[in-house]
């Protein structure tokens, strides 16, 4: 995850925002990829349809004149970004699965927060300082409303439903930009994004979900081990 952050912001410097944006997108694509070739689940056919849809989604919303040859190598290391979420998705989906939820954030974070150090510690630390202390209460909103609380939910509710629909149900993103960039910052929803948008809740809709039984509870795990004693 930190090396994703780490190719987004290193883009960032060359590439338009909206070009980033639509890129990052691609994400569930390369879930189905990575489970496909690291958890050995076959993405069923309307998983496959449903990634086409996203993209095909993203493409439209792609102006081709914001595209030019000097900043192609700067949006292939972006990539790296959509590539790190669709094995963080597989992960947490295949792997974390009888892990709390609050301990599946904490192991994301913690090694995020590692392997972005080098980073920081690279950083003008008074000056980081002096910022977060002016802005402490953005910090603290930002913390909650869009870390804590969004990754809590989507910790608990996605194993219960599978890689593939996980990464569907998370390009929600792409009109939901469009619907913040119109509220928020007036900018106008034209007819590719009505259709991008269209797309993206198509496939959310078709993809199946692969569901998990739930964990069990220490009383019933207990309970099943005295079973099979007697």
């Amino acid at each position: 995850m930190a090396l994703g952050w780490i190719s987004y912001v290193e883009a960032l410097k060359t590439v338009p925002v909206a070009v980033l944006g639509v890129l990052y997108m691609t994400y569930p694509v390369f879930t189905l990829m990575v489970a496909w070739l690291c958890f050995r689940d076959r993405p069923a056919g309307r998983s496959m349809l449903a990634a086409a849809l996203i993209l095909t989604a993203a493409i439209i919303t792609m102006s081709p004149a914001s595209v030019s040859p000097e900043i192609l190598p700067a949006m292939l290391l972006s990539l790296a970004a959509p590539l790190s979420f669709g094995a963080a998705i597989n992960i947490l989906t295949n792997k974390l699965i009888h892990v709390p939820p609050i301990s599946r954030i904490a192991c994301v974070s913690t090694g995020a927060a590692l392997g972005l150090a080098p980073l920081i510690l690279t950083q003008d630390f008074p000056a980081l300082i002096s910022v977060a202390v002016v802005n402490w209460w953005l910090i603290v909103g930002l913390s909650l409303a869009t870390a804590l609380i969004p990754q809590l939910l989507y910790s608990i509710h996605a194993p219960r439903i599978g890689a593939a629909r996980t990464a569907m149900a998370g390009s929600v993103e792409l009109p939901m930009m469009f619907v913040i960039g119109w509220v928020g910052f007036g900018e106008a929803i034209g007819s590719a994004h009505i259709l991008a948008a269209v797309l993206v809740l198509t496939a959310i809709v078709v993809t199946p979900a692969r569901r998990h039984a739930p964990p069990p509870r220490n009383g019933a795990a207990r309970s099943n081990a005295r079973t099979r004693k007697i």
